[in-house]
């Protein structure tokens, strides 16, 4: 009996060390946080998480954190401590600018799996680098006083340029109250117009299949812009579900646009397909991840279809459009 109750004791305490698994934390900072142009300057990351968790590191393209932050060098990933199932891991990236400026790199994102769960986490705190041009030195340089103007003969070559310039002045002044005139006419004919010659707004699922199809045409990850084609394919969606669910999926990471839609009307077949779907473009994006070539056309047909199913009904839209019109009569 004692030896079933002991057994008992180590799988439940066994149990509670999973189940009390934290999320993974991220801290990102750049020292120093002001540099000259051209000087180094280091990005460190580190991620403290479970050992049974994975942890996916984002993939820059073309050596460039942005179009002004360039990537001269970046480290392994190195476990600099390890207190039983706790780790923490730390990346360094070198950067440089050669543009004067202040510049937001947002927050950092890692990508994490653990078990059934894929998500994008974030450093709490944005990053923020300052590059300078070199100070003047005021102190050696030398200051001369002020010297009068030289009185010069008026030359008939200078009258004449003189001349020139006034009338073109002259005609660029008349062409701007013709081009403001014309604006004004046009301004208060479209006023005048009725309210019914508006052009109606595009339905968010027709806009959808539109921008699939051009995606479709650029065959991105056949010329091998795997990571460009899955970013554009879910930005799509993501627009498509704003518009149709009204939800702020743009700036939602995968579960929290599946617990926005929890309670929107959608088949089980829809909602899974669309899980799929955003959590495999997370693996590209951010683990590095390369799908089959048919599975990056199914995903696509995925896209196609979720818009076809969902989309809302003739009837519902143009009960909506009544509606709207009788309230800004109200």
């Amino acid at each position: 009996m004692m030896k079933r109750i002991a057994v008992l004791m180590v799988l439940l305490g066994v149990w509670s060390a999973e189940m009390r698994a934290e999320v993974p934390q991220v801290e990102a900072s750049i020292r120093p946080d002001s540099v000259l142009i051209g000087d180094r300057f280091t990005l460190e990351v580190e991620v403290r998480k479970d050992m049974m968790q994975v942890v996916g590191w984002p993939a820059f393209e073309a050596g460039r954190m942005n179009d002004r932050i360039e990537i001269l060098s970046e480290s392994p990933v190195d476990t600099v401590a390890a207190d039983g199932r706790q780790q923490r891991l730390r990346k360094r990236y070198e950067l440089t600018s050669f543009e004067a400026g202040a510049y937001d790199l947002g927050r950092f994102p890692v990508l994490y799996t653990d078990k059934n769960i894929v998500d994008t986490l974030y450093s709490p705190e944005p990053l923020r680098i300052v590059v300078s041009t070199l100070p003047v030195d005021t102190q050696q340089s030398t200051v001369y006083d002020i010297k009068a103007p030289e009185q010069t003969p008026l030359l008939v070559s200078e009258f004449g340029g003189y001349v020139v310039r006034v009338v073109l002045i002259g005609l660029l002044v008349a062409a701007l109250v013709i081009l403001g005139v014309r604006w004004w006419r046009r301004r208060r004919t479209a006023a005048s117009e009725p309210e019914g010659r508006k052009v109606p707004a595009v339905p968010p699922h027709e806009r959808a299949i539109q921008d699939l199809e051009t995606l479709h045409n650029q065959k991105l990850w056949q010329s091998g812009k795997v990571k460009s084609y899955y970013t554009r394919l879910t930005d799509i969606v993501r627009t498509y579900l704003e518009g149709r669910y009204g939800i702020r999926a743009l700036e939602q990471t995968t579960d929290e646009i599946m617990r926005e839609l929890r309670t929107a009307d959608l088949a089980d077949r829809s909602r899974n397909e669309l899980r799929d779907l955003l959590r495999t473009a997370d693996l590209v994006k951010f683990a590095k991840h390369q799908p089959a070539a048919e599975e990056n056309e199914v995903f696509y047909y995925t896209a196609y279809y979720f818009v076809e199913n969902t989309k809302q009904a003739p009837e519902a839209e143009e009960a909506g459009k009544t509606d709207g019109g009788e309230n800004e009569q109200k």
